[in-house]
Order: structure tokens, then C-alpha cells, then sequence
């Protein structure tokens, strides 16, 4: 399995739809190299990935972490006294192992040596494929010019969070205008123009309280003060704002037991707009 594939299944941007639904065991291994080749495996670890639906791994990497955290925070900090001791940290930290690791077998770590030292092609593994297509290389002219074409991008967005509903009607129509006048740009004008419906419709949307809105729990560890990892997401997909904060109070109340020594839970209420430009469909938990 190539590094790039398993990158892309760790951060949500690839999958393996062949193994959909199942739960597979892996094997990883860290080999050093002399000369560009391999001289000898270091480490080698059995993990267990759960694959969601869609063939996806990050929902249940996601749900390891948050056991691993919580068993690290029940470890440092047990909840007992001089009569009673909590058996939590020991079923937990049972759960962790058996649902997410396990032991290779010699027959295992044999296969994984023929497969990097191969005395035939019968010996080499077969190569696992995922969905995401492959990624050109990116040349150092073209991160010049990328870079020189997105540094004002920000910009955009926060002027036009500063904007009325009325200044946005106008720039959006003068967007589209000059479109039409200056056609080697009309693709940029008409993507201005699209951020700018989007704008008005928030304002809209946020106005009313109508239309789709999101509830929103949070569970996230903190390993500084500005450096946090989202363990968990709840949310419901609820038909209007005032049905969000309710829901957004009981999945609150549902998880505020997690709250802890660097682990904070959070709520908020989102319109379906600001949901998917968040990108928070891949969330761990739905419902």
C-alpha cells in the first residue's frame, strides 16, 4: 500500500470501496534504507481499520483516538478512593486492543519480508488501489505561480463578509456585467458573483431562521492553547434554526461527561450553507 493511499484514507480524501463495511487487519512496517534500498525492517505493528460505507477509515481512526485519549486521561487522573477503584481505564484500555490492534503472526512478518526482499514475482504482495486520482507533480513554477494568483484570496472573503445584503445585489450584477465585457476574465467575475449569492443567501438564511440548519457538538484536545484535534463531531440535520438550538442543547448536555483536563466540548448552530463550506459531512458521528 502506497504511502500516498494510506495518507489519503488517514485524512478523509481517498477510499476503498472493495472493503466497504468490513474491518481489515494491516500491517505496518518501518524498513532503513542503505543506498536507496532495503537493509533491514525496524518496527513493525498490527492495526485493525474499520471501514465505513463508503470505504472510508477516518470515522473509525477518529473513534480510536477518542478512546486512546480517554483512557490517557482516566490513567493520569483515576477516578477512585480508599474503599472503590474504577475498572473503566482497564475495559477501555481492552476495547482499544482488541477492536484496534493486533499481533502478526511469523507467518505474517514472513510475507511482508518476502514482499520487500522477493526471490520471485509470486512473492510480491499485491498493490491495494484506492479511489483518488493519482496527483500530478507540481513543479516549482507552478507553486510560484499558484502562490502568486491565491495570496490576495482572503481578502475577497472578508470584504464580503463586511458587506449589506443591498452592496451585495450591486456587485454581484456587476460582477456578471463585466463577465460578459471582459471575456478573458469572465470565469473569475462569474466566481465572484457566485460568492456573493452565497453571501446574500446567509444573510438571508440567518435573517429568517428558515430553511436547513445544523446542530453542532464538538469534543476536542487540546495539546496547546491554539493547537487543538477534534476527537469527536456530533450533529443533526434539523428543519429550521430554533430546532438546531434544541438539538444543539441535547447533544451538549449528552457529552458534556467528556469534558476534561485539555479536552473541551463545545456547541454552535450552523446553516447548511456555512455546514458544507466547513466541510463537516465527514464528521465521525452522524445522525
Amino acid at each position: 500500500m502506497s504511502q500516498r493511499l494510506v495518507e489519503g484514507l488517514v485524512h478523509g480524501h481517498d477510499a476503498m470501496p472493495q472493503y466497504a463495511g468490513t474491518q481489515q487487519r494491516v500491517i505496518s512496517a518501518a524498513v532503513r534504507n542503505e543506498d536507496g534500498r532495503p537493509a533491514e525492517i525496524t518496527r513493525t505493528s498490527g492495526s485493525i481499520w474499520t471501514f465505513d460505507t463508503d470505504g472510508g477509515i477516518r470515522k473509525g481512526l477518529l473513534e480510536g483516538a477518542s478512546l486512546a485519549m480517554e483512557f490517557a486521561e482516566q490513567a493520569i487522573s483515576p477516578s477512585s478512593s480508599d474503599t472503590v477503584v474504577s475498572i473503566r481505564p482497564q475495559l477501555n484500555k481492552k476495547k482499544l486492543a482488541e477492536k484496534f490492534r493486533w499481533n502478526p503472526s511469523n507467518a505474517d512478518l514472513d510475507r511482508i519480508v518476502s514482499d520487500i526482499w522477493p526471490k520471485s514475482k509470486a512473492d510480491r504482495l499485491k498493490d491495494a488501489k484506492g479511489i483518488s486520482r493519482r496527483r500530478p507533480p507540481l513543479t516549482s513554477e507552478a507553486q510560484y505561480a499558484l502562490r502568486e494568483m491565491t495570496e490576495g484570496f482572503f481578502k475577497i472573503s472578508f470584504r464580503m463578509d463586511e458587506l449589506t445584503e443591498p452592496a451585495l445585489k450591486g456587485l454581484a450584477f456587476e460582477l456578471r456585467q463585466r463577465a460578459d465585457d471582459f471575456r478573458e476574465s469572465r470565469h473569475l467575475y462569474n466566481a465572484l458573483a457566485s460568492m456573493a449569492d452565497d453571501q446574500i443567501e446567509l444573510i438571508r438564511r440567518k435573517r429568517s431562521g428558515k430553511g436547513i440548519w445544523y446542530a453542532n457538538v464538538e469534543v476536542t484536545y487540546w495539546r496547546e492553547e491554539s493547537e487543538g484535534e477534534i476527537l469527536e463531531r456530533f450533529h443533526e440535520r434539523c428543519e429550521g434554526k430554533a430546532a438546531a438550538l434544541e438539538a444543539a442543547r441535547r447533544l451538549f448536555v449528552e457529552n458534556a461527561h467528556k469534558f476534561a483536563d485539555q479536552i473541551t466540548v463545545s456547541a454552535e448552530v450552523l446553516t447548511d450553507i456555512e455546514w458544507e463550506t466547513a466541510r463537516y459531512g465527514d464528521s465521525p458521528v452522524l445522525r
